[in-house]
């Protein structure tokens, strides 16, 4: 898992990745961050449950041992540091959820979700420049969350491909171009405009 985590912020353009400087925004803002937890868990699975989709992803009755999943995971967040063992630790949540069938899909659209609350909540509490210097933190934090976990899904993907088929990592790559050239071309006819090359 740290690969994986290593490899995918390296990936990622500099500025965009979570940086030292904002593991001191996130410190200084951390009390501030700590208060939000039940308010955000509360949120974030009021959301999921009320969309259906999201909702099959859970059984009956389970939401309160979830509701504690993400309170540990947010006082971990809050805390800090955000070390390659941090990063490490989201990568193999990132599968956890894999097998969960929470997709892609859903897993960006609850971290952009966080990522607003936070900057929402802080709007009532913080001054203008806290607040802007809070959200580019903890917005480079998610972005470089979410660069993990999607890394780890597509790592995962490709090392079962290979050890089940025997199917190199090239000749999948090779494939999934294929794919999307076709899917492109039937885009572009659809469209009627050449919008995707």
């Amino acid at each position: 898992m740290h690969e994986v985590a290593r490899t995918a912020r390296e990936q990622m353009p500099p500025h965009t990745a979570f940086r030292d400087e904002d593991e001191v925004v996130l410190a200084a803002n951390r009390e501030f961050l700590a208060g939000l937890e039940d308010t955000l868990v509360k949120a974030f699975y009021d959301t999921l449950f009320a969309h259906p989709p999201t909702a099959e992803v859970f059984i009956e009755g389970e939401r309160p041992n979830r509701e504690k999943t993400l309170s540990d995971w947010w006082q971990r967040t809050v805390e800090g540091p955000h070390d390659d063992d941090y990063f490490a630790w989201m990568a193999m949540v990132g599968l956890v959820h894999v097998i969960r069938g929470v997709s892609n899909p859903m897993m960006l659209g609850m971290s952009d979700f966080v990522s607003r609350a936070v900057e929402e909540l802080a709007r009532g509490a913080l001054t203008h420049d806290d607040v802007a210097a809070l959200s580019e933190a903890y917005r480079r934090l998610t972005a470089t969350v979410s660069s993990v976990i999607t890394y780890g899904y597509d790592m995962a993907i490709e090392k079962a491909l290979y050890d089940v088929a025997g199917m190199p990592v090239e000749l999948l790559h090779r494939l999934r171009n294929q794919e999307i050239s076709r899917e492109l071309s039937t885009a572009r006819e659809q469209l009627g405009r050449k919008r995707f090359e």
